[in-house]
C-alpha cells in the first residue's frame, strides 16, 4: 500500500518537474510575441545572408507605417571565432520614406561561419523606434 503511495507520488513529482522545464520556454515565447506587438513604427523588417564559395551576400528589408518619414538600416557582417561573432564588414544607409533594401557582398573565407546582424530605425517626427534582427547561414 505505502509502495504505490510512493509510486503516485514520484511520477506526480515528474511531471510537475517537466512542466516547470518548458514554462519558462513558454514565458519567453509569449515575451518575445508582447515585444513584437509593441511596434509602433516598423511593420516589417528583415534579413538575409547568403555565405558562397567566394563571398557572402547579405540583405534587408525595412518597411515602415503611413507615419513613418525616413528609414535606417545598419548591416553588420560578423564571423564566428573561438565563439565569439564579431564585426568583419559595416554598411549603412538613410532611405527617405518609409521603405528601404540593403543588398551587400563581402569576400569571406568559404570555411568560417558568418552571420547578419541588421538594425532597423524607423523615424516618424522626433520620434523613433529601433529592432535587431540576426540572420545565420542556412
Amino acid at each position: 500500500m505505502r509502495s504505490a503511495f510512493l509510486k503516485k507520488c514520484s511520477w506526480a513529482l515528474v511531471v510537475i518537474i517537466v512542466i516547470s522545464m518548458f514554462s519558462p520556454l513558454c514565458s519567453a515565447e509569449n515575451q518575445n510575441k508582447e515585444n513584437e506587438a509593441r511596434l509602433t513604427y516598423i511593420i516589417n523588417c528583415s534579413g538575409n545572408i547568403d555565405h558562397g564559395a567566394l563571398s557572402t551576400t547579405v540583405k534587408t528589408k525595412i518597411s515602415g507605417n503611413s507615419s513613418v518619414t525616413s528609414v535606417k538600416i545598419k548591416m553588420e557582417l560578423q564571423k564566428l571565432s573561438s565563439g565569439t561573432y564579431s564585426t568583419v564588414e559595416t554598411w549603412e544607409q538613410t532611405f527617405s520614406g518609409n521603405e528601404g533594401i540593403m543588398e551587400e557582398s563581402k569576400v569571406t573565407n568559404p570555411f568560417s561561419t558568418y552571420r547578419l546582424k541588421a538594425t532597423f530605425t524607423a523615424y516618424s517626427g522626433s520620434q523613433s523606434e529601433t529592432k535587431v534582427v540576426y540572420a545565420y547561414e542556412s
